[in-house]
């Protein structure tokens, strides 16, 4: 086994402890497993919400879209801008009124604000037809990742199944909590990627530029 198979499943299985250890001392009823009994400080929810937001996409889809189209990319920095300043004003009213309601899911806000169970569930529905494919991204982008770490050792589709396993044993058991301490181990990873990369290659272009102006 080579290391970067060792390093591929020691944070595999960091994650599932980590995932499934988050529900230690909670009762994990409805509302502490799907919105963490509404205890998440704010540094936590900005964790887990970069989580959200931070995923493979980042390293693959966003780098490949500029890479490959160039100019259009910058869709990503307009749409980020506009959903964070709609956020600003929206979300805390919508974290108000769900709180005082007791309210666990965005078919639950529209039930209860508008009095529509119809509405309700059209809500789902659109999340479920929203979320499938934007999983089934996500799962291929990691099995993408996965595989060519592993230089081919693990096939994309092993990677997926595993992936899928893993989140699934650990969103289970553990809800929103697994999902946010998981996502602090990769916004830390990301973190540190983004910092090396950011550090490295200006000193890489500057070191370019030295021996092509020398010549």
């Amino acid at each position: 086994m080579n290391v970067a198979l060792l390093i591929i499943f020691a944070f595999l299985a960091f994650a599932i402890y980590l995932g499934i250890r988050a529900r230690r001392g909670k009762d994990m009823d409805l509302e502490e497993w799907s919105v963490g009994g509404r205890g998440f400080g704010t540094i936590f929810v900005f964790l887990l919400l970069a989580g959200e937001i931070y995923t493979t996409f980042t390293f693959l889809g966003a780098s490949g879209w500029a890479y490959g189209r160039g100019g259009p990319a910058f869709y990503i920095l307009s749409y980020g801008a506009l959903a964070y300043v709609m956020g600003y004003w929206l979300l805390p009213a919508v974290w108000h009124y769900a709180k005082e309601n007791r309210l666990h899911s965005q078919s639950d806000f529209f039930v209860s604000k508008y009095r529509s169970p119809g509405l309700g569930v059209l809500v789902s529905l659109v999340a479920v037809v929203a979320m499938v494919p934007y999983l089934a991204v996500q799962f291929q982008g990691l099995g993408i990742i996965v595989s060519e770490a592993s230089y081919g050792s693990i096939s994309s589709t092993v990677a997926m199944v595993i992936g899928v396993a893993a989140v699934t044993v650990y969103v289970i058991i553990s809800g929103i909590h697994g999902s946010a301490w998981t996502s602090v181990v990769k916004d830390v990873m990301v973190l540190a990627v983004v910092v090396f990369w950011g550090c490295t290659c200006p000193s890489h272009s500057t070191a370019a530029l030295g021996r092509c102006s020398s010549r």
